[in-house]
């Protein structure tokens, strides 16, 4: 048996740490510095026990509720793989992660399609496929799915996301439950859609309402008032329609980027699931979920390797060969992810870490203190594991990065 470190060590800990002075991750503590030891590019490292961990995690505070993974996270094929083993469901928000989900092992019955822009041609294929439910986004959506259906003879299983026009406070570029988000469909729409559904009884089943506010919330108040809200509505439409029997909560919970506390995040968690499992219990239906970033933000790091220390007038710069085109969220969302050296030294450093792209934007830290580091040696961007080589690009027409799941 794996023996873990002691109770006296912080869960903190656990995730990261140096043994020896090289940088380790996850439960099991895995050296990182051996993996570049043929090193090409940029890589991105998953700990797949360190997922499991997460997952588990998840799944023992909120219960008997069903976890649909957000693959827009981390769409890996073995990080689905092994999600799917742990039991997982997966959220999907295109075609292209349909099709990926199913190869990896999914089954169309495990399948959540979200998302504010399906096409034509997706809303076809997803219906021909017969996948689970449907997340509608708008009142064209619905009528456009009734429309398909009918054409196809299908019927199509759809969940209502309703915009209660709560802030949770977060960034704004992820906040999605306010009535100038793009996302879901406002409280007044209500009557509007209840004819819509009703025009398409031989095609549409509504079988459940979906809230998402947004990611990394961290405070809780806002959520429930939106909890609160939505269930008056749940009880108020299932008398209309019986067929209403799920309610998809949606994900959102918040990690640390500044530090490792996962005692902490657990703590939180604890906190969201008794709010939700509260309110929600006594509704006797089917609880969903869509985690993304909690369960894989962690497990992930990005592998890169100094080119050069560059020292002028004002600063120390510290140029690396991965960039925004690999890891976006430090330049798009300010993102403060930590930054460790693979090799630990003594000295220290005080640097912008850099990378390639021609944008001044391109940065993953401003003035950060890190032990001291040289040409040629290698840095982990920690916390990657979430909307990280998902939003990857190829912009200067620099490679992807390499992935590798421990």
């Amino acid at each position: 048996m794996t023996k873990y470190p002691s109770c006296a060590m912080m869960l903190a800990e656990v995730g990261m740490e140096y043994i020896n002075n090289e940088l380790c991750l996850g439960p099991l503590k895995k050296a990182l510095l051996p993996l570049c030891a043929n090193y090409m590019r940029p890589i991105y490292v998953y700990d797949l026990d360190f997922i499991s961990q997460r997952y588990q995690a998840m799944k023992k505070a909120l219960g008997s509720t069903r976890l649909f993974y957000a693959v827009k996270a981390n769409p890996n094929v073995e990080i689905l793989q092994h999600l799917k083993k742990l039991g997982a469901g997966a959220d999907v928000v295109s075609l292209g992660e349909i099709k990926r989900v199913l190869e990896s092992g999914f089954t169309v019955q495990d399948i959540v399609y979200s998302g504010v822009g399906k096409t034509r041609h997706e809303i076809t294929e997803a219906l021909k496929l017969g996948i689970y439910q449907i997340n509608v986004e708008s009142l064209p959506e619905l009528e456009r799915i009734g429309i398909i259906a009918r054409e196809l003879g299908k019927k199509a299983s759809v969940v209502l996301r309703l915009n209660p026009d709560i802030d949770i406070k977060t960034h704004p570029y992820i906040a999605t439950g306010l009535k100038d988000n793009k996302f879901g469909m406002e409280l007044s729409l209500i009557p509007e859609l209840i004819q819509c559904l009703q025009k398409h009884t031989g095609s549409i089943d509504l079988v459940g309402v979906s809230l998402h506010l947004g990611s990394m919330m961290m405070e809780f108040s806002g959520y429930q008032e939106a909890l609160k809200t939505l269930k008056t509505i749940f009880v108020d439409l299932q008398k209309k329609f019986p067929t209403l029997k799920r309610f998809d909560f949606g994900g959102g919970v918040g990690i640390f980027y500044d530090r490792l506390d996962l005692e902490l995040e657990e703590s939180l968690l604890r906190d969201y699931a008794k709010i939700t499992l509260d309110t929600l219990s006594d509704l006797n239906c089917e609880l969903q979920s869509e985690p993304g970033r909690w369960v894989v933000g962690h497990c992930g790091v990005l592998i890169t390797q100094v080119q050069y220390i560059k020292k002028t007038s004002a600063k120390t710069f510290v140029v690396v060969d991965s960039g925004m085109n690999h890891l976006i969220r430090p330049s798009l969302y300010e993102a403060d992810h930590m930054i460790r050296p693979l090799v630990k030294k003594s000295e220290s450093i005080k640097a912008d870490i850099v990378g390639p792209i021609c944008e001044s934007a391109d940065f993953f830290a401003k003035d950060r203190t890190l032990t001291s580091i040289s040409e040629g040696d290698f840095v982990a961007v920690m916390d990657a594991g979430a909307y990280g080589y998902s939003m990857a690009s190829i912009y200067n027409l620099q490679e992807l990065p390499l992935e590798i799941c421990i």
